[in-house]
This record gives C-alpha cells, structure tokens and sequence, in this order.
C-alpha cells in the first residue's frame, strides 16, 4: 500500500533582480541593486515614491517610480507610513518584483539562492512512497524548478527528467511539470517513487538531513 508524505516549502529568495541601466557615472550599463530606502515627494496634495536603487559599481542613484502624482486620499494610510519609515517589507515587496524594471541581469549563483522552509502536513520521513510537494512563494524566485528540486531533494536533474518522462513526476493536476520554468505559488510537486527504490533512497537521504538540522 502506498504511503503519502505531503510537504508545504515556503520559498524565500536571498537577493532581489538588479535591473540594467545607464549609469550616469560610469557612462555604461550598470547593474543597480535596492538600496533599501524610498524617496517621497509632495506637490500639494499629490505625491510621488520611488524606490531607490544604486549602480554596484560607483553608487550613483536611480529612482524607480512606484507611483507618480497620485493624490495624498488615494494612497492607502499604511502605505504611506510604510513609505514614509522605509519598511524593510514593503521594500522587499517591491525589490522582487520585476513588474515594470529595465532588463534584469542575469542572476549570479548568489542572486538564486533561496532559503527553503519546510514543514510536513502528513506523513512521516521514516515511511512513505509518494511525496507531494505544496510550493509557497513568498517573493517571486529565480530559480528553475528542476534546479530547486535537484538542490532540495538530493538528486540530479537528469534523474528528475527521466523520472518525469517515465510518468513519476507530475503537478497538482496529475500532468507533467515545467521543469524548466520558475516555481509558482501554489504549486503542487507529486513524486511518484514506488518504483524507483535508488531515487528514493536519494530522497529519504536528503529529507532525514533536514530533519536532523531543524532538530
């Protein structure tokens, strides 16, 4: 009888995208980085914000509008305060997204690292067969998803594509995964193992480890 093990992975990205542009210094395309503060400006009753961001090479700044000539009503009061102390959630908020931004550097290995949460919802490490994954995206990730699963669950990626192509790796709705695309919220992994004794030992591996550092 198969037996479930059903994981929830809160993904944390490290690092934010660096956009690439101008640099009024350097005279060249720079990649710029969040330097954690906001700019707020007044003209009457009408503001502007702007995340600040600066060139990695020399420091200049660039301001990247959050909203322009948007009347003081229309702006949410926790917004404003947010905006107004620099809180270190709202500029995470808008760091990670790339909605918007210039062309964005290709991330380094440290910009794709991620810290991963896991917390089990049924099941136990000692005994199962079939391993569900449910994904929590806290902040969009730059990262494959067959490189976050090779990195979490001990295997390769070549072991994650063959296991895919014999039908032992699916999404929430039993079809093949997107290997190579980001993970999204919401998303379900479904490893199918049963048949797979080596790759599972891969994996009971990895997981044990887990649970002895958290310990």
């Amino acid at each position: 009888m198969s037996k479930s093990l059903k994981y929830v992975w809160t993904l944390q990205p490290e690092n934010p995208p660096h956009p690439i542009i101008p640099c009024k210094n350097c005279g060249v395309l720079k990649p710029f980085k969040p330097s954690g503060k906001f700019r707020l400006n007044a003209n009457g009753t009408r503001l502007d914000a702007w995340l600040i961001y600066k060139c990695m090479t020399c420091d200049a700044t660039w301001n990247r509008p959050i909203f322009e000539r948007r009347n003081r009503k229309q702006i949410a009061p926790d917004l404003l305060e947010a905006l107004q102390i620099n809180c270190p959630e709202q500029v995470k908020r808008y760091a990670f997204d790339k909605t918007g931004l210039p062309a964005v550097a290709t991330p380094s290995e440290s910009e794709g690292m991620i810290t991963v949460h896991k917390q089990i919802v049924e099941g136990t490490v000692q005994d199962w067969t079939n391993l569900e994954i449910a994904l929590n995206t806290v902040m969009p990730v730059n990262l494959r998803l067959d490189r976050l699963l090779a990195q979490e669950l001990g295997v390769s990626r070549n072991a994650l594509k063959l296991l895919a192509s014999q039908g032992g790796l699916l999404d929430g709705n039993d079809e093949p995964l997107q290997l190579k695309k980001p993970p999204k919220h919401g998303a379900v992994v479904r490893l199918q193992l049963a048949d797979h004794t080596y790759l599972k030992t891969q994996v009971h591996s990895a997981l044990l480890a887990d649970e002895f550092v958290e310990a």
